[in-house]
């Protein structure tokens, strides 16, 4: 069995354009995929895996557009309107292989605000093993 689920308990500002969303409370790790430093899941086995990100983006005269990523490739997009708390979430489901990386980005524009207080998740699991 592989499971992570992670909690960003801590807000984080001034996120730059391309720079990982980091979610610092674990509260699962079965197979020690979730790298909570850099905000990555490693992929410990190859098969197929549910993904699902939540992010709460602060009131803020900018937007926030995330992307859950595999490999460096975004695999599905997480909105936030500029001037209103904005919650979004995104689940896919992901085929990747032993040692690929999974994470949460903000891909643009530089200096967003991305709420923690629990309101915003990073969490996956194995479905299929290969």
């Amino acid at each position: 069995m592989v499971a992570f689920q992670a909690i960003k308990t801590a807000a984080q500002d001034a996120i730059g354009k391309n720079q990982n969303i980091l979610f610092d409370k674990v509260t699962i790790n079965i197979g020690n995929g979730f790298h909570p430093q850099h905000g990555i899941f490693i992929v410990p086995r190859s098969g197929l895996y549910i993904i699902t990100a939540t992010t709460l983006h602060v009131a803020q005269t900018t937007y926030f557009n995330g992307a859950i990523e595999h490999q460096g490739v975004p695999v599905a997009y997480i909105h936030g309107h500029e001037n209103i708390g904005d919650q979004s979430t995104q689940t896919v489901l992901i085929q990747a292989y032993a040692g690929d990386e999974i994470w949460v980005r903000n891909i643009g524009p530089a200096n967003v605000y991305i709420w923690g207080d629990s309101y915003s998740t990073f969490s996956g699991y194995l479905i299929w093993e290969n």
